[in-house]
């Protein structure tokens, strides 16, 4: 069926009129997690090892406890590993992509039946 229309959308949540998380943003702190550096979990988003540290430092100072904690290198390297917080953090935003993702998917069945009529 042919369809002209279509509801698109992302959710991202702000904090005071500025980004906080959103998908990018998750994956990026998945990417850490998996992986266990930013520079690895960078160069997959083909994003500066930069710009993703200042996503980092961001997404640190505005939530309420840390995120990612980093280690510098060293004998044994560094690293970046996500803390308790980040997890759930991770968690949590999965759960409301996966109900607005849902809620999307609904208003666009109603679309599609209004403008049938």
């Amino acid at each position: 069926m042919y369809r002209p229309f279509k509801i698109s959308s992302r959710l991202e949540i702000d904090k005071n009129g500025a980004c906080f998380l959103n998908a990018r943003r998750v994956e990026l702190l998945r990417l850490i997690h998996a992986k266990g550096s930013i520079l690895a979990a960078s160069k997959v988003l083909r994003m500066s090892y930069q710009q993703a540290w200042a996503v980092i430092k961001d997404i640190n100072a505005t939530a309420s406890l840390p995120v990612v904690s980093r280690q510098r290198g060293g004998t044994h390297g560094g690293g970046a590993t996500l803390t308790p917080f980040g997890l759930r953090l991770i968690a949590r935003y999965e759960a409301l992509q996966m109900r607005y993702s849902q809620y999307i998917a609904e208003m666009d069945t109603e679309l599609q039946e209004l403008c049938a009529i």
